[in-house]
């Protein structure tokens, strides 16, 4: 089928006119995008940040925590010597009021 050249120019025109406003179309979608994209990946970088100092502080809690039980443990064991209840007369009795038939039941001890 033949077409004449002014239909043929007018309809590679359009077809151009189509091309240069998807173009410009995905380059404005790209700019108003870009700020989003730019902003989300700067979050992100602040959140990993973040976990990361987090991890760190965590990390320092802990170290913390088991040097002050170690502390605490040691106290605890000096009071004891002091008081004397590490004697071998307490001992025994330790071991006698868990073994002692008259020993009161707790309501969870009774349950089981």
């Amino acid at each position: 089928m033949f077409i004449r050249r002014s239909t043929y120019n007018r309809l590679v025109a359009r077809a151009e006119a189509y091309a240069e406003a998807y173009v410009a179309a995905r380059r404005a979608e790209h700019r108003k995008t870009a700020p989003h994209a730019a902003r989300r990946d700067r979050l992100a970088k602040a959140c990993r940040r973040y976990r990361a100092e987090l991890a760190e502080q965590r990390a320092a809690h802990h170290k913390a925590l088991a040097r002050l039980e170690r502390r605490a443990n040691l106290l605890q064991e000096q009071l004891d010597e002091v008081l004397g209840m590490n004697s071998e007369q307490v001992m025994a009795g330790a071991r006698w009021q868990q073994r002692r038939s008259d020993k009161p039941r707790t309501p969870s001890a009774v349950a089981q």
